[in-house]
């Protein structure tokens, strides 16, 4: 018999033991093979728990067709590719963004997004996060949802009270710097 078989067999007498069955025989392999697609061992390692876990959750074992090998690799590729499509995007989202904002910035508007930034730092972490995933990393709200596991409501509401406290944080005169701020943030992300 063979080890892809047995292991699907051990899910199905004893998911624990299944699952354990699995991460002994494929985690290093498919480690490697995701550090040698994204040349970062952590983050390697993170997309293979993820297809692990997925695999366990949504009880894919149950329901597969073909090769348990054929479909770990392709999860784990697929993990990959989202991965670096997700990381060129919010990359190129936030460079494009500091650009912007430090080649228009000179004398005062320089202080004012100076103020602007220590104004963000005293946002609840939380907030924070949200308001920076959203904001600087280019996610959408559902993304940061998904990736926080908390409903869209709570994004929606964390990003309304950062707004909130970032116009009072700055005052009347000063909140044109946040206008001018995210309205280029809007044009690049276009949050949903």
């Amino acid at each position: 018999m063979k080890n892809s078989e047995r292991i699907l067999l051990q899910f199905k007498d004893d998911e624990r033991k299944g699952f354990r069955l699995l991460y002994d025989s494929f985690y290093d392999s498919l480690v490697l093979f995701a550090t040698q697609f994204i040349g970062e061992a952590e983050e390697a390692a993170d997309i293979v728990q993820e297809c692990f876990v997925d695999f366990w959750v949504n009880r894919r074992f149950s329901l597969l067709q073909g090769s348990l090998e054929h479909y770990l690799f392709s999860a784990v590729k697929h993990g990959c590719l989202n991965y670096l499509r997700n990381t060129r995007r919010r990359k190129g989202k936030h460079e494009q963004i500091y650009d912007e904002l430090y080649s228009e910035a000179s004398g005062e508007n320089s202080e004012l997004i100076e103020k602007l930034y220590l104004a963000i730092e005293m946002l609840p972490e939380e907030r924070r996060r949200i308001l920076h995933m959203v904001c600087m990393e280019g996610m959408k709200y559902q993304e940061v949802a998904d990736y926080l596991g908390i409903s869209i409501n709570t994004v929606k509401t964390q990003m309304g009270r950062a707004f909130q406290f970032l116009r009072r944080a700055l005052g009347a005169d000063d909140a044109l710097i946040l206008v001018l701020f995210f309205k280029k943030i809007v044009s690049c992300c276009h949050p949903k």
